[in-house]
C-alpha cells in the first residue's frame, strides 16, 4: 500500500467535544452521582488519573477507594492552588455532602490547613470523625461562597486543556475584577469532571450542578440568572445529588418549566416505581418560593436509546450513553 493510499484510508478523526456538538448530543444524565465530593488543593504536576499524581497522598486515595467499595458514593475533585485564594504553606480541603432531607445544595465543610496536616484532615472528614477542637482554627466560614470549577485537565483530555483554559482565563479575569460579586464567587481550575466530550465543562458548587459546552455568557447566566433558564437546556448535565439518570432527566424538566426559582427552592426527588422496560415514575415534592405552598409533581420517564460516546482523536467509542424522554408530565 502506498503512502497516499494509507492517508486516504485513514479516518477523519476529530476532538470528542467537536464530534459531540456536531451530533447535537444532549448531555442530560451525564453528571457523576455522589453523596460526598471532596475538593482538595493539589499542586502540579497532575497525572491523567488525578489520584496518581506525584503530590497526591496515597492514604487519601486508599480511603476514597475503601469508602466507594463499601457502597458510599465519594467523588474526588482536585483544584490548582490559586494566588488569590490560597496561602503559602497551606492547603484547602472542602467536603460537599448531600443533605439527607432536601435537595437544594450540598452542605459545605471547608478547612485551610498546613500541608503536613492535609492527609490527616481529609481522612477525618471522609470518616465523619473530625476533631472539632483540633481543627477549629482552620475552619473557613465560607457558606455564602460559590465555587465554579472549570475542568482544564489537559493531561486527561486534550479538549479540556485546549478550549477550556481560555474560558477559565476569561472567567477568572472578569470575576476577579467585578466589584458587584467580588468575594462571593471563586473560579478554580479543576481535575477531570467526567464527560470531557462536553468540554468546556464546569461544576457549580455547592449546587452540585454540572454544565456542558460552557462559555462565558452561559456561566454569567447561571451565576446572575440574567437569561431565561430555557436557553440552558442543552447545556445542563444534571445535579450530582440525585440518585439516578432518570431522576436527573426529571429534575431538568422541572427546572425548565419552573425557571430560576427552582434552583434555590426546597425540594425532594425520589423514584416511586421502576419497570423492567426501564421506565420510571419520579415524584418531586417542592415548596413554591412565591406562595410558600407545597406542590407535588409526578413525571414518567422512559428509556429511548443508547448512543455511543466518542473517543478523542481515536477510532471507536468508549461506551454508550442512555437517553430518556418524558412521556407523562404535569400541568402547571
Amino acid at each position: 500500500m502506498t503512502e497516499l493510499s494509507r492517508h486516504k484510508n485513514k479516518p477523519n478523526l476529530k476532538p470528542c467535544s467537536e464530534l459531540s456538538q456536531l451530533l447535537e448530543e444532549d448531555p442530560i444524565g451525564t453528571a457523576p452521582i455522589w453523596d460526598k465530593c471532596i475538593v482538595i488543593e493539589l499542586a502540579a504536576p497532575w497525572s491523567a488519573k488525578i489520584e496518581n499524581s506525584k503530590n497526591f497522598e496515597e492514604s487519601i486515595r486508599n480511603k476514597i477507594s475503601e469508602l466507594n467499595l463499601a457502597g458510599q458514593k465519594v467523588r474526588l475533585q482536585c483544584i490548582l492552588p490559586d494566588p488569590l485564594y490560597s496561602q503559602p504553606g497551606m492547603r484547602r480541603v472542602i467536603l460537599f455532602k448531600r443533605n439527607p432531607r432536601f435537595l437544594a445544595s450540598a452542605d459545605r465543610a471547608e478547612y485551610l490547613v498546613p500541608k503536613k496536616h492535609l492527609s490527616e484532615i481529609c481522612l477525618s472528614i471522609l470518616e465523619n470523625s473530625i476533631d472539632l477542637g483540633k481543627y477549629k482554627k482552620f475552619k473557613q466560614m465560607n457558606n455564602s461562597v460559590r465555587d465554579i470549577l472549570v475542568c482544564t485537565h489537559g493531561n486527561r483530555d486534550r479538549c479540556c486543556g485546549s478550549i477550556a483554559i481560555p474560558l477559565y482565563n476569561k472567567l477568572k479575569g472578569y470575576y476577579t475584577d467585578s466589584l458587584k460579586i467580588k468575594g462571593g464567587i471563586r473560579i478554580w481550575r479543576t481535575s477531570h469532571t467526567g464527560g470531557h466530550r462536553f468540554a468546556p465543562t464546569i461544576i457549580d458548587l455547592p449546587q452540585a450542578r454540572y454544565w456542558a459546552y460552557a462559555n462565558k455568557m452561559m456561566v454569567d447566566s447561571i451565576i446572575t440568572k440574567s437569561e431565561p433558564i430555557t436557553n440552558l437546556k442543552k447545556n445542563y448535565r444534571g445535579c450530582a445529588l440525585l440518585a439516578s439518570i432518570p431522576e436527573q432527566n426529571s429534575e431538568r424538566e422541572l427546572m425548565i418549566k419552573l425557571g430560576w426559582n427552582w434552583i434555590d427552592a426546597q425540594k425532594e426527588i425520589s423514584t416511586l416505581k421502576s419497570s423492567p422496560s426501564d421506565s420510571h415514575l419520579i415524584q418531586t415534592k417542592y415548596i413554591d418560593s412565591l406562595t410558600n405552598l407545597p406542590q407535588v409533581f409526578n413525571i414518567k420517564i422512559e428509556y429511548t436509546k443508547s448512543i455511543p460516546t466518542m473517543n478523542c482523536m481515536k477510532e471507536g467509542n468508549k461506551g454508550f450513553n442512555k437517553k430518556y424522554r418524558v412521556v407523562e408530565g404535569f400541568e402547571l
